[in-house]
């Protein structure tokens, strides 16, 4: 393993740590808030969506939600380009679930989230 993916397991570690305690809606918003760089923890290509800036989970995480609440096509696009403090804050909890919860790169930490 490498130096760099020996980094981001730590990172991964740590935000999972902080991840457990938040129970809440509210401590949620604000873990979401805090911490974006626990939404950007994928360093595999494989996890890559086509915008490669975007890990595959979080840019799942922006259609998934988009089908749930019938967003159209702009409002998806508007969803998107909007600052990320400035998320709605029901699409902040759904992506705490949906990235951290239920996401690939913190399933050894929360396995029976799935």
């Amino acid at each position: 393993m490498s130096r760099e993916q020996t980094s981001k397991q730590d990172q991964i570690s740590i935000f999972a740590e902080i991840a457990k305690g938040c129970r809440t809606d509210h401590q949620k918003i604000e873990f979401f808030d805090s911490s974006k760089e626990a939404f950007f923890t994928d360093s595999d290509e494989s996890t890559s969506s086509v915008n490669e800036d975007i890990p595959k989970d979080l840019d799942d995480g922006f259609y998934v939600y988009a089908n749930m609440k019938k967003l159209s096509e702009t409002e998806l696009e508007e969803l998107i380009s909007l600052p990320w403090k400035e998320y709605p804050e029901n699409f902040k909890i759904f992506l705490f679930d949906f990235c951290i919860l239920n996401g690939d790169a913190y399933s050894k930490y929360f396995p029976n989230s799935k």
